[in-house]
């Protein structure tokens, strides 16, 4: 039966890809009626929509009763995106840019709202109250995006109010529609499988929510960040990976633990998850901070890392 699991698993992963790559494309039309750098338009549309896996299996998982899996998620959803995505986009472009101010002088702020979520389960829960105040502190930063000057400095590309553009508003509605279907179907398809991988394993939810439902909501970041390299667009694959690890920390785990508070079981597995999550955080802001761009050299440090965490992981379940 395992072996079905996975194959279940992985079909609905690659419906999150698929679905998760036709929001971007409707969102990517939108474009052109925002006056926004390509930076903050990744940050805001694009990772609204390729964050949608981690909003809709969080949303599943707390219906389920299982809201331990929106957390363990979360990690290592926000641990391969600064990590592994990083580092092949980095390696790919031989090079990433930064190239917004936004990046640098927000890195610090970025790492704080990660690492909120695990301090306020240090009561090994995360109540009702403390998820609103995950939903205000996702507010004040998009504020603190949308008010600066450096935001709308740059249009992502010309702005083009015509006939043809306002007749696919409608076919982009559709398809946005359809897209969000997918992605409903499929987040239910794998928190399912993935309760069923774990119970047929024998290892803890926890461990499989952060290996397995982290790889597999992470794709359309990996998708969305290939394709930007290829475009040479690559302001738009670190707004986006920047962006996911906020809504993932603050909007997706506010409104999980409105839903259903969080419990927090296997400490072991979760801490270990979130320490390195927190470093991976820490190194990939001392690259981005520190310099004009991430080398492919510093892109490959951080996939190995990605590589040992997984190691260190399983060792410790």
């Amino acid at each position: 039966m395992i072996i079905l699991y996975l194959l279940i698993f992985a079909v609905a992963c690659y419906a999150l890809a698929i679905s998760g790559t036709i929001l971007v494309k409707v969102l990517t039309a939108m474009s052109r009626y925002f006056r926004i750098t390509e930076y903050v338009f990744a940050f805001i549309l694009m990772t609204f929509a390729t964050c949608m896996p981690e909003l809709f299996v969080g949303i599943t998982a707390a219906v389920d009763g299982v809201s331990i899996m929106s957390l363990g998620n979360v990690i290592g959803s926000n641990l391969i995106h600064l990590t592994f995505i990083l580092g092949l986009v980095s390696v790919m472009a031989k090079g990433l840019p930064v190239e917004s101010k936004i990046a640098k002088r927000d890195s610090w702020i970025v790492l704080f709202i990660a690492v909120l979520p695990l301090l306020l389960a240090l009561d090994k829960q995360i109540s009702r109250g403390e998820g609103f105040l995950l939903l205000v502190v996702f507010g004040w930063y998009i504020y603190h995006i949308l008010k600066s000057k450096e935001a709308f400095s740059k249009r992502v590309e010309e702005i083009a109010e015509d006939e043809l553009a306002v007749r696919k508003i409608w076919k982009n509605a559709v398809y946005f529609v359809v897209g969000a279907i997918i992605l409903l179907g499929a987040s239910w398809l794998i928190v399912e499988m993935a309760k069923s991988i774990a119970k047929e394993l024998y290892i803890p939810l926890s461990l499989v929510s952060i290996i397995l439902l982290g790889i597999g909501t992470s794709l359309p970041e990996l998708v969305f960040g290939v394709r930007a390299v290829i475009a040479k667009h690559e302001g738009l694959s670190l707004g986006n990976l920047i962006g996911s690890v906020v809504v993932n920390s603050s909007l997706v785990l506010g409104l999980v633990s409105i839903i259903n508070p969080i419990r927090v079981e296997n400490l072991r597995v979760i801490y270990t998850g979130g320490i390195f999550m927190a470093v991976a955080i820490i190194i990939a802001n001392l690259f981005i901070a520190s310099k004009d761009k991430v080398s492919w050299k510093e892109g490959l440090l951080l996939m190995i890392f990605y590589i040992v965490f997984l190691v260190v992981e399983f060792l410790f379940k």
